[in-house]
């Protein structure tokens, strides 16, 4: 496996994982670990009657400061600015969420306006702004593909101009993330298999972002390896509680490797394609990342003779260049196989305004840490054109 002539990294990975049937459970004590006494709960207004939720509270008791239940996908500035006022008004001293990506990136927005004392989340938005440790957060997934818990990324909305603003600091990245494979086993399949194309995209895209390096390539291989053989099985028996578990774990795992090496173009792509059609995150890593691998080829078909080994593909007398395509018709095929969406156009994409999506991308974070260097909008027009 090859790298950089010059191999030099950092690798960052502070969180405290608790994993196991039933670690909801290990909650007060963690809150104990971190010195947190009163803790405002955050979630979304799908889950706040759930029995998840519900067993969270009753763990916690007088621990519990306050009950948010207004996170939404593609949090937004606003559900932020409110959750923090809600925090101070609980007199809260520390954060635990639970829930999805979304839920975890607004408690890592609405920790930062409860550290600095501010009432807007404008002035935080872009990169190494926070610049200080900010209130104390336990994130508890209840899916198995965003790896918030492990990363220091927040996605927050504009919904007025329709663009997805990322929010990334070392110091957002939670100090406790608990998983539970109980917390999953009630998702949906369609939920299932579009997050867990999420997680697989993170593994992919970190082989193919301009940060990868030896720690990040061993939990991406891992992680492929893991989604490979269990989300399959959750799809098939959503109470399977070990393959449940281990999707979780190559999720955060998947997590821990794009937050240290990056993300790619299909990131770019995505977050345009969120912002402007509100299309799942999930959803559209998975019908895009075969793309991705086409169009990162002439400068990463080495990087992905690895993927296609992770992804059970038997290398033989092949090259470079005939693996990756392997490796790209590999994923084709698992999320046929997982029922999902092969085309832009089943999902209501049109085809006529995918320049304008070009042209969101090319500015986004994840095609800046793409390895292919990208400038021109029409290259990504060509590869939305071969999804659509």
């Amino acid at each position: 496996m090859s790298y950089k002539d010059r191999l030099n990294f950092n690798f960052h990975i502070p969180t405290r994982i608790v994993f196991g049937e039933g670690a909801l459970k290990e909650t007060v004590k963690e809150m104990d670990s971190l010195g947190m006494r009163q803790a405002l709960v955050v979630t979304d207004v799908t889950l706040k009657d759930t029995p998840m939720v519900k067993s969270l509270l009753d763990h916690l008791g007088n621990k519990a400061a306050s009950l948010y239940a207004e996170a939404i996908p593609d949090s937004s500035v606003e559900v932020v600015n409110r959750g923090a006022q809600v925090f101070c008004e609980a007199r809260a001293d520390g954060l635990i969420s639970i829930g999805g990506g979304s839920t975890m990136d607004t408690t890592k927005a609405i920790g930062v306006l409860a550290k600095k004392g501010k009432n807007d989340l404008k002035e935080f938005l872009g990169f190494s702004k926070v610049g200080e440790p900010i209130v104390p957060h336990i994130a508890i997934p209840t899916t198995s593909g965003t790896a918030s818990e492990v990363t220091m990324f927040a996605t927050i909305k504009d919904h007025e101009t329709k663009i997805k603003n990322l929010m990334s600091d070392p110091f957002l990245i939670p100090r406790v993330a608990i998983l539970d494979p109980l917390l999953t086993v009630g998702l949906p399949p369609v939920m299932t298999a579009a997050t867990g194309m999420d997680a697989m995209s993170h593994a992919v895209e970190s082989f193919h972002a301009r940060g990868y390096e030896p720690i990040a390539d061993g939990l991406a291989l891992q992680a492929i390896r893991l989604i490979v053989q269990y989300l399959p099985r959750c799809l098939e028996k959503g109470d399977d509680v070990e393959a449940r578990g281990m999707q979780a774990i190559a999720s955060t795992m998947a997590g821990m490797a794009f937050q240290n090496a990056l993300v790619g173009c299909v990131h770019g792509m995505a977050h345009a394609l969120g912002g402007m059609y509100g299309l799942h995150h999930g959803l559209a890593n998975a019908i895009l990342l075969s793309h991705g691998i086409r169009f990162n080829m002439p400068v990463s078909a080495h990087r992905y003779r690895q993927v296609g080994e992770a992804l059970g593909l038997d290398p033989g007398g092949k090259n470079d260049a005939e693996i990756g395509e392997m490796a790209a018709r590999a994923i084709e095929n698992f999320t046929r196989q997982l029922g999902l969406p092969q085309r832009l156009s089943q999902v209501n994409i049109p085809k006529d305004n995918l320049g304008e999506v070009a042209k969101l991308a090319v500015v986004d974070p994840g095609m800046r840490s793409n390895i292919r260097k990208v400038t021109d909008p029409q290259e990504i027009t060509a590869v939305l054109l071969a999804a659509w």
